[in-house]
């Protein structure tokens, strides 16, 4: 765990990143990791994308992210510049660290294992860092901290990072980066560079890469006997509705659960004439999140599942 203590000054000066380098990095680890077992919703994609990596080519990549992991920072994910930088302005600054092998070997695996998909995965993202950004400039850092998931949690002045390397790390008039990331089940990615310190988090909308936009959605969990929600309104529209708890677009949502975004927008139709959910448009996308109702509904029914079980 990376405990990070973060003053005032740092606070008012978090942003949110993506980066093409640290999720084919992290794409890298999770097979590293998983090997044969590769976890849905990743199975789909390591099933295709490693058939076109020639396993040399994965061989010599895997032995330098052992290496890494030695370390809890490396220049070898270096801190992205801007919002959302390419993969050839990534790669450039890999090579200006020094760093060229690495950077033409993970060239050659984001065009076999990542660039096919990445127009999805960026569709993904972007709205991912839109609900993040907006969350942020709404309700401040410390709602949008809190509500990263993935057992990272924040406590003024701790911000709490699962990570192989166990340390404090103090952070005084600094700036702190925050890389959403699909494959953040990999690895987790921690980078320093001066004053600036990088995590990566696991972004929602990882199941794009299952290929859920054919109509066969992703197979849901079964109906567990005290699920009083899913039993109220079905599997699909009570997947939709636990997966608001934070405000998304109908892709980001089918993404987390797995269905066809023309299935997402019928419930969410459905779900918004019984008054539970309500949408609002931010540019030019359409956002949706929880009414007061919906959140009664949620908060109810997991009492009552609470009561049920106990």
């Amino acid at each position: 765990m990376i405990r990070i203590h973060l003053d005032e000054l740092t606070l008012g000066r978090v942003r949110i990143a993506i980066s093409p380098l640290w999720e084919a990095f992290s794409s890298l680890a999770l097979t590293i990791r998983y090997r044969s077992q590769i976890p849905y919703p990743y199975t789909k994609w390591a099933s295709t994308a490693l058939r076109r990596v020639p396993p040399a080519l994965h061989q010599e990549l895997a032995a330098t992210v052992r290496v890494q992991w030695a370390s809890p920072s490396s220049s070898l994910t270096p801190i992205p510049t801007g919002c959302s930088p390419t993969i050839e302005e990534e790669l450039t600054t890999l090579r200006a660290a020094g760093h060229h092998r690495f950077a033409q070997l993970m060239g050659d695996y984001w065009t076999a294992a990542i660039a096919p998909c990445w127009p999805d995965m960026r569709g993904m993202l972007e709205e991912e860092i839109l609900v993040r950004g907006r969350t942020l400039v709404t309700g401040g850092a410390d709602m949008m901290l809190r509500g990263l998931g993935g057992r990272i949690s924040w406590e003024r002045p701790e911000l709490n990072v699962p990570h192989r390397a166990d340390l404090d790390w103090p952070m005084t008039d600094g700036r702190l980066v925050i890389v959403s990331t699909l494959f953040a089940r990999g690895t987790r990615v921690f980078s320093t560079l001066g004053d600036t310190v990088a995590f990566s988090y696991q972004a929602q909308g990882a199941g794009v890469l299952s290929g859920h936009n054919s109509n066969a959605a992703k197979p849901v969990d079964e109906v567990q006997p005290r699920d009083k929600l899913t039993i109220l309104l079905g599997r699909g529209r009570a997947a939709v509705l636990r997966s608001l708890l934070s405000p998304t677009t109908t892709t980001g949502l089918a993404g987390s659960v797995g269905l066809a975004p023309s299935t997402v927008s019928q419930h969410l139709a459905v779900l918004s004439s019984a008054g539970l959910v309500r949408r609002h448009r931010v540019g030019s996308r359409v956002l949706y999140e929880l009414e007061d109702s919906g959140i009664a509904l949620l908060t109810e029914l997991g009492a009552l599942m609470r009561k049920t079980s106990g």
